[in-house]
């Protein structure tokens, strides 16, 4: 089980593929120009054969800047040939230029423009001309006179994603990846740390471009190691080319952490005190030289925090609710939990540029954590038939986990555009689980009855990746994309359970489950522009083999495959699927975009949803997965347009998904009371809704930015039973308000609702939160102070109802959520842009750090 399964018609297919996509790298390869042939010309035209690119960067932090322009003039006159302006990248590419000479101007809002004064276009000494990186110096002192400085806008829309620069926000002061992605628009965060994008809980998380090895709730640990100031910017791709994993069906959240693209040294220690012993520090480093980049970043956390809930479940007997019944129990529950934890967080990376064009890269990162909990429930069950029962149960719990992803990176750049990446990753997760309670029962016949158990989970989790991805420019600013992947994962988890009462009788159940999944992929997609018309389409063929095997005792595994409904351990499940994609843009100017795209998404069970063991934690709710989960397909279509002005950005988007089988939690309650807990496929669920996020600067002193969405959500799970599905509204909504007071200090106002909703089984009641945080800079910027508060209010919590034919609960959840932190940050060293091959400012070569932002 653990080698490699291909079948035999599939690996013909696959190795053809591969063959035929690595013949046209090397024929591309052998023929830099891409092969184009000018057309045909009206007779005494110089014939517009000529091609000029490059990429615009901030000279201070060498980040990309979108929307600069570019005049192409003529030689000896003030007269406008053509132009163009950058995209999200920094990148532009002027073609159908006539042959001849040109000066071009370079030049975007508060910054000193550059001149280009000598671009020769002739068919002898080559009709194509790369600019390199042109830096521009921001014009911060003609600006500040004006009192018109601007600051960066944290918004961008792009053809395929909406990017929220997060790296100034002031709610990174202390906190980690997760509390931060609480104020990202689009991005819902629960009270236990799960991610959900626009009400769907399937979401990939990306680092860099790259998923990580982890799956479930160990991904979950990442984002809470990951130090909030670390991350760059978030970007949200709801609607993703064939280019993209398929998985995920609500969309892709790629965080892209900070990186210096400049040469030099530089560092930065940061320490945060948190009340109730919630602290954190972390260092970071980089050294950067023309050849070679070295990175490195250390984060540790502790976190300390209570939670609390109650609730009263009513359980109808030989009957159902709201109508007739045998007898009717009611069953209050209250309970209490201190939860602590810690860990660390290391990254490195180097970055060898052996030539302008080639870069490798070899990175790591390991995480470990510990967590240990202590809970208290207290339950009381009252009868119709005036039985009165009740137990307390105190239990103990810890988590212990290990993580390493191992990446090696290659980037080749034949010409502008032009490029062959390849990617090699391993992931491996070790981690061990250990549940142990103590329950009081009332017993007629003892004077002390109890009931002791405990739950030993030992497993974990390895991921092999290897990809190659090749991008070639055609004609139009268009470009053919083509790529193959293959992903290796497996994980094991060895399951003890105990049991023993006060009768002196035990009770022990053992098996180990594996389950492996083996995907290989290709793709192709292929885009160019009508004019201010953009269109993009693209495939890609999945074979995916899983496999899903329970091991252990004959009679543990007979009652947990009955259970299931099976007849035997090993579940097997291959499959192949195609994705779609498309999109079409139209951009009418700089100020106005639209974009039309479509696409189809899977979530693939795994993890915990299909592990069968059973969780006997709470002897009244039982836990277990179930192996025979399908996969989830989403098909969805989305309409957004983008508004840009010199103060205001607005962005808006109409989408539409539909789902058929449909992952979700499903209860039943037995004749004893007792709640089982699994995962199902329901028929079908269909999203619809809007979407708008707008934001408004006045110059560097305020900026403030608002977005909420509504979506009508349609859920059928009469597969399972006739009346079992939901209808109704659900919605968010935000806002941030950042200002400059006297002088340097900053000022953030954050908060976030989320409205009522209804699910298939039960409802949840909404909630409200809000954040503030101020900081001030000290010694020329050197030392960074910061002060914040997280939900002022203490409003943050879940209320909850969940009902069957024959049972209703209602609940409510909190987690403790108003913390204060106090956070200092030093920084040293300078970087500065390396040394300058060409004229006029700007750099002929094009070496770099590959960040996998694109693969």
């Amino acid at each position: 089980m653990n080698a490699m399964r291909c079948h035999p018609m599939t690996c013909r297919l696959l190795l053809v593929a591969f063959l035929a996509l690595f013949t046209s790298l090397n024929l591309a390869a052998q023929r830099p120009g891409g092969g184009e042939r000018p057309g045909g010309r009206p007779d005494g035209e110089r014939p517009k054969i000529g091609v000029v690119f490059g990429e615009v960067q901030d000279l201070q932090s060498g980040a990309p800047i979108e929307f600069a322009t570019i005049s192409l003039l003529a030689f000896n006159e003030d007269k406008v040939i053509t132009g163009g302006v950058t995209d999200g990248k920094g990148r532009f590419r002027i073609t159908e230029i006539p042959v001849g000479r040109f000066r071009a101007h370079i030049g975007f809002m508060g910054y000193t423009s550059v001149q280009v004064d000598d671009i020769r276009l002739t068919p002898r000494g080559g009709t194509e001309q790369n600019l390199g990186t042109i830096w521009l110096m921001p014009n911060v002192q003609a600006l500040e006179a004006a009192e018109i400085v601007e600051q960066r806008s944290t918004l961008e829309m792009m053809i395929d994603r909406k990017v929220f620069r997060v790296g100034d926000d002031l709610n990174s002061a202390g906190a980690n990846a997760t509390e931060l992605l609480r104020n990202v628009p689009s991005v819902d965060v629960d009270i236990d740390g799960n991610l959900s994008l626009r009400g769907s809980g399937n979401v990939t998380i990306l680092v860099d471009g790259r998923p990580s090895g982890l799956v479930g709730s160990a991904t979950q640990s990442l984002l809470e190691q990951i130090p909030a100031s670390s991350i760059d910017r978030v970007e949200i791709i709801t609607s993703p080319t064939a280019k993209y994993d398929p998985e995920g069906v609500a969309g892709i959240l790629n965080i892209i952490l900070k990186k210096d693209k400049l040469e030099g040294k530089h560092g930065q220690v940061s320490v945060t005190w948190g009340s109730d012993e919630n602290h954190s520090g972390s260092v970071n480093g980089n050294m950067r030289g023309q050849k070679l980049n070295f990175s490195f970043n250390a984060g540790w956390n502790e976190r300390n925090n209570f939670r609390w809930g109650d609730s009263e479940r009513l359980q109808a007997f030989g009957g159902e609710l709201g109508g007739t019944y045998d007898s009717l129990s009611t069953l209050l529950s209250n309970s209490y939990a201190d939860n602590e934890s810690q860990s660390w967080n290391v990254r490195a990376g180097l970055d060898w540029m052996p030539s302008s064009a080639t870069t490798w890269n070899l990175g790591i990162r390991t995480n470990q954590s510990g967590n240990s909990g202590v809970e208290d429930v207290v339950n009381l069950e009252t009868w119709s038939t005036d039985a009165v029962g009740g137990f307390t149960r105190y239990g103990l719990s810890s988590r212990d986990n290990a993580s390493t992803d191992l990446d090696l990176g290659y980037e080749h750049k034949y010409g502008e555009r032009h490029t062959l990446q390849a990617f090699a990753r391993w992931s491996q997760r070790e981690g061990v689980s250990h549940d142990s309670l103590w329950q009081d029962l009332p017993s007629a016949t003892l004077d002390t009855a109890y009931l002791s158990n405990a739950n030993l989970n030992d497993g974990g989790n390895w991921n092999a990746t290897v990809q190659a991805d090749y991008e070639k420019p055609l004609d139009h600013d268009g470009k053919l994309e083509l790529g193959y992947k293959t992903i290796l994962r497996e994980s094991n988890e060895d399951q003890r359970f105990w049991q023993r009462d006060s009768s002196g009788t035990p009770f022990e159940q053992a098996y180990d489950f594996r389950y492996r999944e083996d995907i290989h992929a290709a793709y192709a997609t292929w885009g160019r522009k009508y004019g201010a018309w953009g269109v993009q389409v693209g495939g890609r063929g999945e074979v995916v083999y899983t496999t899903a095997e329970l091991q252990g005792d004959s009679a543990d595994l007979a009652a947990a495959v009955e259970q299931l409904g099976g007849d035997e351990a090993l579940f097997v499940n291959d499959y192949v699927s195609f994705y779609p994609s498309a999109n079409l843009s139209y951009t009418v100017d700089d100020r106005n975009q639209w974009v039309l795209s479509y696409n189809r998404r899977v979530n693939r069970p795994r993890g915990r949803q299909v592990n069968p063991f059973v969780d006997n934690a709470d002897p009244r709710n039982l836990r277990y997965g179930n192996p025979f989960l399908r996969p989830e397909y989403t098909d969805g279509l989305e309409f957004g347009h983008q508004l840009t002005t010199k103060t205001v950005t607005l962005t808006t988007s109409l989408f539409y998904k539909t789902t058929r089988d449909v992952i979700r939690r499903y209860i039943e309650v037995d004749g004893e009371g007792i709640a089982y807990r699994t995962f199902v496929n329901l028929a079908r669920q269909s999203n619809s809704g809007l979407e708008v996020v707008a934001m408004w600067r006045k110059g560097r002193t305020l900026q403030v930015r608002l977005n909420g969405s509504v979506y009508y959500q349609s859920t059928d799970g009469s597969n399972l039973a006739p009346d079992l599905g939901n209808n109704g509204f659900q919605g968010n909504a935000g806002y941030q308000v950042s200002a400059l007071v006297k002088g340097d200090w900053k000022v953030q106002l954050d908060g976030r609702y989320r409205a009522p909703a209804e699910y298939p089984q039960g409802t949840f009641a909404g909630y409200v939160s809000h954040s503030a945080a101020v900081n001030h800079d000290f010694y020329d910027g050197k030392l960074r102070a910061s002060v914040r508060v997280s939900d002022i209010f203490d409003q943050r919590q879940w209320a909850y109802t969940s009902e069957g034919r024959d049972f209703f609960q209602d609940g409510t959840f909190k987690r403790q959520s108003r913390f204060v932190y106090a956070s200092l940050t030093w920084s040293w060293g300078k970087l500065e842009p390396g040394q300058k091959r060409g004229r006029g400012g700007y750099d002929r070569g094009s070496g770099g750090s590959f960040d996998g932002g694109e693969f």
